[in-house]
């Protein structure tokens, strides 16, 4: 009797253990597939990445690059396979850990720190970290903001906060919760000067001339990629291989219409050197 109940204990941890892995080993892809729809964390502040329009409309280039990934998935540009989801930069992370999301593309720089938190794609565009300020300023340099009379803006990430000390040590700080409020306070001289990423800044120096982007770079070229939730390689695989699609296969054609709706010129082809 007590062989056939450690045998029936163990036939029925067996299959308690093969219902976990079972459970373990669905990917978020069969997830969101089998729910219709992709569930993306976006910013709406943060042009010409992700904003609101004057109709009040969700748009921009993450935007388009999110739909473009919801047609990959369901083969149809309806509406009704997507869901956007408006998020601070500081709530990023949490909301892909928690499934709050199924991904997000958020003007996310990959930096090494951020790597041990979420996984990234390859890059879907190339940047790096400037400075804006008043056209009309004094500021040609960032030794120029390193003042205690000066006031910069950053967002609630530590590594802003972290470049401002190293840069502008001297410097008084702003935390502000968006690239768009970073810029307002720029330009409306509640603060000298903001760090933005490249193609944000030079979009926004575009559309007003009263401010510029100092010559200097605060870091060297960097990727802004798609993040996830670790752990889930098919999930992975699949957004990695859309972004390669995008930027050089047989997703470029609607990636370049994209990239030279928002930033004024056509992308290289990673497969530039094919004729």
């Amino acid at each position: 009797m007590r062989k056939l109940s450690a045998i029936l204990t163990m036939f029925l941890a067996g299959l308690a253990f093969t219902s976990i892995a079972q459970a373990q080993e669905k990917s978020k892809l069969d997830e969101v597939l089998e729910r219709g729809k992709v569930i993306v964390g976006v910013s709406s502040e943060s042009p010409p990445f992700g904003f609101v329009n004057e109709k009040g409309e969700l748009t921009g280039f993450d935007i388009d690059m999110a739909k473009m990934i919801a047609k990959g998935l369901f083969g149809s540009d309806d509406p009704k396979h997507i869901e956007f989801v408006k998020q601070s930069s500081a709530a990023r992370w949490e909301n892909v850990n928690s499934g709050k999301v199924d991904f997000g593309i958020h003007v996310a720089t990959v930096l090494p720190d951020r790597i041990a938190r979420v996984a990234f794609t390859k890059a879907y565009i190339d940047s790096s970290i400037v400075v804006i300020v008043k056209a009309d300023s004094k500021f040609k340099k960032f030794a120029d903001l390193n003042n205690d009379k000066v006031a910069t803006a950053i967002l609630s990430t530590p590594v802003q906060a972290e470049r401002a000390k190293q840069f502008f040590p001297k410097a008084k700080t702003t935390t502000l919760d968006s690239i768009g409020a970073q810029f307002t306070a720029v330009k409306g001289g509640r603060v000298d000067a903001a760090q933005l990423d490249e193609p944000v800044a030079l979009w926004y120096a575009q559309q007003n001339k009263d401010v510029r982007v100092l010559e200097e770079r605060m870091t060297a070229m960097t990727n802004n990629a798609i993040y996830m939730k670790q752990g889930d390689f098919k999930w992975w695989l699949a957004l990695d291989t859309y972004v390669g699609e995008m930027r050089g296969g047989s997703m470029f054609k609607d990636y370049s219409a994209s990239y030279t709706k928002w930033f004024g010129k056509a992308p290289l082809n990673t497969k530039y050197y094919a004729k």
